[in-house]
């Protein structure tokens, strides 16, 4: 299991840190920038990789909590971790969007009610599609 959520961790940091850096430079393209601005980057790529690539496959995958409860960590940790990086990315866009913390919760809350029910629904059914085809 540790293994796997390492493994996971680095692919989703590393993916991370090449599409946030591919993305500054389609926006950014011209500019001179700071050294320290890095680091910021490099934090937002931990940041989605401790989120995807530790806390959900842990959750979702071997954590024995109900499903209630995985849906409220995993909407409390999105929300705090994705409004960290977007701190670290600009500071004025995190002035931007503060006012609809609450809003943004409330959506990612809802978002990952709907995913878990689908996903759920989609998992039965490849479950029972196995469970048929053993018995034929």
């Amino acid at each position: 299991m540790f293994k796997q959520l390492k493994n996971n961790f680095f692919q989703a940091a590393f993916s991370s840190l090449i599409w946030i850096t591919i993305l500054c430079s389609i926006t950014d393209f011209f500019s001179q920038v700071p050294f320290n601005y890095i680091w910021h980057l490099i934090g937002i790529s931990l940041l989605i990789g401790l989120v995807f690539g530790v806390i959900y496959p842990y959750l979702w995958n071997y954590s024995t909590l109900k499903a209630s409860i995985n849906i409220i960590i995993c909407t409390l940790v999105n929300t705090f971790c994705g409004y960290t990086a977007v701190y670290l990315y600009s500071t004025q866009m995190f002035d931007l969007i503060r006012p609809f913390f609450l809003a943004v919760l409330l959506l990612t809350l809802v978002l990952h009610i709907i995913t878990f029910y689908f996903y759920s629904k989609l998992d039965n059914k490849k479950m029972a599609a196995n469970l048929n085809q053993l018995n034929h």
